[in-house]
């Protein structure tokens, strides 16, 4: 963690080391051309770190200690023209130098709105809430491994009663080049721009969890793109495989559960530390080659069929359904997908622990390029208390040795 191997200073933000912030801010912010520009980031970060409870722009203002600052702030994130694309960027190529991420894993947010004027907000169900919210929907792509995880590149996902509406996207100024997508889509696009040679990262596996979403669709869409993947999926998705039960060839259409426990009398027990409580466990893990139906896109020439393999975890305890996991990754043993899949386990921890904790759901404003650019500021401050909690523990080591 270069650049902030320092004494811990007196002072501090929240629970962070000021130099640290300073520092960290300094270097992620630098593709702001203006100094003003800036010290405002800085003062913006600063105000996620250390103002208890919703970060509202008057509470994140009172950090600069001026009347003036709730307006200019406003103005730093609704209506600057800093570009958030290179503060992603610069954020990530750190971390993948000093996190070592195994995963690029992707996930959903919703953000709960009481209003119709948030851009992108809408009326829909939201299985992880088990009702219908109006809420904005997003998703982010972490840079994982079993011991953190930080967020660097975030989409939104608007409806097209928000983009074919003119004076919506006038009031929100959705640039003319978005275009509406599915989630599926939106998923892989978000990825896609991690993969972009101007991110500078080294290419992980894909991970998320899609037992909500189109298997098949997404399949389709990471086969087309080179991307490697490992994806969650319910017990009901279609695969086609040759039947383990039965001698001779033969491939025919099964559910994804019901074709791994015909293969479950080949499954072995593996060990593995838990990274949320630390706690050693035993599952019993096989796999099998499957495909997914074949999936027709418009103006596209159909793709050959690819192998790939379906994984089946299941716990000890008796009476609790697999973990069911697909990926194109055919030379990597089921074991080792598994684990790089509960990496999504990770994720969501630190997104409850760590994100939900700088304000990633309490943007205010009304602008997209505004939402962008707060979840984009939010990512760093995410980064920062990750790095000061490795400080910290590398500190306490090194008291304990000095004792």
């Amino acid at each position: 963690m270069e650049g902030v191997e320092r004494d811990a200073p007196a002072q501090t933000r929240g629970d962070v080391a000021d130099d640290l912030v300073t520092e960290f801010c300094r270097r992620m912010l630098a593709s702001l051309k203006r100094r003003d520009q800036r010290a405002r980031g800085e003062w913006y970060v600063s105000g996620l770190l250390s103002v208890p409870g919703r970060k509202s722009m008057r509470a994140l203002a009172a950090v600069a200690d001026h009347g003036a600052a709730e307006q200019s702030l406003h103005h730093f994130i609704s209506d600057s023209s800093w570009a958030w694309g290179p503060v992603r960027q610069a954020l990530a190529r750190h971390l993948d130098r000093v996190l070592l991420p195994q995963a690029w894993v992707v996930d959903s947010m919703a953000i709960p709105k009481a209003g119709a004027h948030s851009v992108g907000v809408e009326e829909s169900f939201r299985s992880d809430l088990g009702r219908v919210v109006n809420s904005q929907q997003a998703y982010g792509v972490s840079l994982a491994n079993e011991q953190v995880s930080v967020p660097v590149n975030w989409g939104l996902n608007l409806p097209s009663e928000w983009l074919e509406d003119e004076e919506r996207r006038r009031r929100a100024r959705i640039p003319d080049g978005v275009a509406a997508m599915s989630v599926e889509a939106g998923f892989v696009h978000t990825v896609a721009e991690l993969a972009d040679a101007a991110w500078g990262l080294r290419r992980r596996p894909v991970v998320l969890d899609a037992r909500t979403l189109d298997p098949p669709a997404l399949v389709e869409q990471f086969t087309r793109g080179g991307v490697p993947f490992v994806m969650r999926v319910d017990g009901a998705t279609r695969v086609v495989g040759s039947d383990p039960g039965r001698s001779g060839p033969g491939e025919r259409l099964f559910q994804a559960q019901q074709l791994a426990e015909r293969g479950k009398k080949l499954s072995r027990p593996v060990s593995w530390v838990d990274p949320e409580y630390s706690v050693t466990r035993s599952v019993l893990v096989g796999g099998t080659r499957v495909a997914v139906p074949t999936v027709r896109t418009p103006g596209a020439p159909p793709l050959p069929r690819r192998a790939l393999t379906l994984v089946g975890g299941w716990p000890m305890q008796k009476g609790r359904p697999p973990e069911l996991w697909l990926s194109n990754l055919p030379d990597v043993p089921p074991a080792a997908l598994l684990r790089l899949g509960r990496l999504t386990r990770r994720v969501s921890r630190d997104f409850t622990e760590v994100s939900t904790r700088v304000g990633i759901r309490d943007f205010e404003g009304r602008s997209y390029a505004g939402w962008h650019r707060h979840v984009t500021l939010c990512s760093v401050a995410h980064a920062i208390l990750v790095l000061s909690s490795a400080r910290h523990r590398r500190l306490g080591a090194s008291e304990e040795l000095s004792a």
